[in-house]
């Protein structure tokens, strides 16, 4: 299983890496100018695959379409006002813009060179035309010779200068999707942070209210007497938990899932084309294979014995908001954490692990 996880997390890397080739494409062929609103509009569209998406900026991406700077603005406020990039990540896509506009500068600087450089030729070639004297061909030659060294030397330096950026965007780039990644994901047990999973909620709602006949559930899990366990065995024993349970929820969710923290001992997932029933099996299926874990301190060896995780879980109701979602998933969640702990409970109805 350890090797599956592996597999699916150099997977998804491979999809982030993809994702941002193809928005970084995408802007130059339709000449959409590089920053960092339009990069995160375009790796959303790219990466996400939503129906919303899909629909508005499918035509504008098309051989036949087009995409101003002023309407990329408009949909990116529309669909992404609360879920932007932080500044981390903004600093290395305008640092990756301003890279590649200084390419731009350089080209069109050597332009206007060679441009300088075509006139000499014009002004020699119509003057030979008028009277050809051998003055008038050294004076020529000795002209057409400095102008020609004076060219090469600056397609040299813009080899160089070209070169240099080149490899300063390669760079770059690597850089911002690293930073994209570390934004989007929980430090301590890689799973997707906060902030990613509400964007993927909102995404989800936007794919049920566009295909009627689509679903999907949520899962709230939270570690039982966690409190007790950071206490009794230390923070750092805290810790080892928080990461065995992001391992678990990895392996056992899909490419069309989405696992995240929440916060502290608390996990979401987000299954997707699922209805309640799913969710209660996989849900069934996570306690299980988290009590029947053999517990052992890293460092002392010492047995801890039995850690348990109870889950409430809800399928999403056409017009219903995200906040009412994840209200009905927490009150299962409650219901669950009431009865007993370590066990599922379901909105509507409870049902015992």
């Amino acid at each position: 299983m350890q090797g599956d996880a592996r597999q699916q997390a150099l997977s998804s890397a491979e999809r982030v890496r993809l994702s941002a080739q193809l928005a970084w494409e995408a802007m130059e062929r339709i000449d959409l100018p590089l920053s960092p609103r339009n990069y995160e509009l375009l790796h959303a569209f790219f990466s996400d695959g939503s129906p919303q998406l899909t629909e508005i900026l499918g035509p504008c991406l098309a051989p036949d379409g087009a995409l101003t700077d002023e309407r990329a603005g408009e949909i990116y406020e529309a669909l992404f006002a609360h879920g932007s990039l932080d500044d981390r990540v903004l600093d290395g896509a305008g640092r990756l813009a301003e890279a590649a506009g200084g390419i731009v500068d350089r080209i069109s600087g050597n332009r206007s060179a060679l441009a300088g450089y075509g006139s000499v030729l014009a002004h020699w070639a119509g003057r030979l035309q008028t009277r050809a004297t051998v003055d008038d061909l050294m004076k020529a030659i000795v002209a057409l010779l400095s102008e020609t060294e004076q060219a090469e030397a600056r397609n040299r330096v813009l080899e160089e200068q070209l070169s240099a950026a080149a490899a300063d965007i390669t760079r770059l780039r690597g850089d911002l999707i690293e930073m994209q990644h570390a934004a989007a994901t929980d430090g301590l047990t890689g799973l997707a942070n906060r902030k990613t999973f509400d964007g993927h909620l909102r995404q989800a709602i936007a794919q049920v209210q566009a295909d009627a006949g689509s679903t999907f559930s949520l899962l709230i899990l939270d570690i039982d007497h966690f409190k007790g366990l950071n206490d009794q065995h230390g923070h750092r024993f805290g810790d080892q938990v928080l990461r065995l349970v992001g391992r678990l929820l990895k392996e056992k969710v899909t490419d069309r899932d989405l696992a995240a923290r929440y916060g502290g001992e608390e996990f979401v997932i987000v299954l997707g084309q699922a209805g309640i029933a799913a969710g209660v099996d996989l849900a069934l299926e996570i306690c299980h294979r988290l009590r029947s874990q053999r517990l052992v301190k890293r460092g002392s060896g010492e047995v801890v014995g039995q850690v348990t995780i109870s889950v409430g879980v809800a399928q999403y109701r056409p017009g219903e908001s995200a906040h009412d979602l994840v209200e009905r998933a927490d009150r299962a969640l409650y219901e669950a954490k009431r009865t007993g702990r370590d066990r599922v409970c379901p909105t509507r109805q409870a049902a015992a692990a």
